[in-house]
């Protein structure tokens, strides 16, 4: 992919502060930046992107970035973002949580909510942001796994430097729309993966929450799914379903519906189902009447089905 290096070098001095702060905000998303060196701040953001998702690594001296809430209010997109740790220590404090972060380790913040990072000297970062609405979890799920330091260098986390990697490598241009459509589908997952990795490990009905999510994924086509016949599936009883979503704070019957909506917004996008009509692609994820497929996809994602799939071929 192509990749544009923006550098405080490359401005006179006395324009550099507000040259410096314009392009981090423009880069990441709008942030109050304070570095520690005042107007003689030098820093640099190498910036790519796959489809919808945006990739960056940002270099400088010591910084405090804070993301208040009259930025949040304003905000055109919501990103979910990795921050991995290439130099330097960091304090990333969101959600009420405070985490520091050093070489190799990683974090997960959320730029729908206020955060806040502190350097304690020179820094380097790697960063993906991706749309938060496209991460089938819910709210409950994303805020918990905030601010908490990841390593990066065994476990799951151990997938995340490499792939980071593998993506700043990557020529978008290169790609065919279903493999940049399958390239969002493995990000997501990938977020999905580590999340709960990270809020699941510690809950002792995980086991039974993560069979109920795998009988759902696999019978989203049928019409019938409900959450009587989830807990038969997962021998428990509805009652106790109800409450280990409840717990995630979403409902049963929301995340089949998630689970749907995120397949036909994928299928929508994928070019060899350009045949198929999005009625017969809802049909394939358990939502067979139009109207209310229009409707929940609208709600959902901010477009029409038939919106999304122009756009996105």
């Amino acid at each position: 992919m192509p990749l544009t290096t923006i550098d405080t070098s490359s401005v006179a001095e006395r324009d550099r502060l507000d040259f410096w702060r314009s392009t981090v905000c423009d880069q990441f998303v709008t942030l109050d930046v304070r570095p520690g060196a005042g107007p003689a701040v030098r820093g640099s953001v190498t910036a790519a992107a796959v489809g919808d998702i945006q990739l960056r690594t940002i270099q400088a001296g010591p910084h405090r970035f804070d993301r208040t809430p009259g930025q949040v209010r304003g905000a055109d997109e919501d990103y979910y973002q990795i921050a991995l740790a290439r130099h330097g220590s960091t304090l990333v404090a969101q959600d009420g949580r405070e985490a520091v972060i050093e070489p190799g380790d990683f974090v997960l913040y959320d730029s729908s909510r206020p955060f806040t990072f502190v350097t304690a000297g020179d820094f380097a970062y790697s960063v993906c942001l991706f749309p938060k609405r496209l991460i089938p979890l819910s709210e409950v799920e994303l805020r918990e796994a905030t601010a908490v330091r990841i390593d990066g260098r065994r476990g799951v986390g151990a997938m995340i430097p490499p792939f980071l990697a593998a993506l700043q490598r990557l020529d978008d241009d290169d790609l065919v729309p279903a493999a940049r459509e399958a390239m969002h589908r493995t990000i997501g997952d990938l977020y999905t993966t580590v999340i709960r990795s990270e809020i699941d490990s510690a809950a002792p009905d995980g086991v039974h929450l993560s069979r109920a999510r795998a009988h759902i994924r696999e019978h989203l086509a049928d019409r019938d799914l409900d959450p009587a016949s989830v807990a038969a599936a997962c021998a428990i009883s509805v009652s106790y379903l109800h409450k280990l979503f409840s717990a995630t704070g979403t409902t049963v019957t929301a995340h089949i519906r998630e689970e749907r909506l995120q397949g036909c917004w994928r299928d929508l996008a994928r070019p060899e189902l350009a045949g198929l009509t999005v009625a017969a692609i809802g049909a394939r994820w358990g939502l067979p009447d139009p109207a209310h497929l229009s409707r929940a996809f609208r709600a959902r994602f901010g477009v029409s089905p038939s919106t999304h799939r122009s756009g996105a071929h």
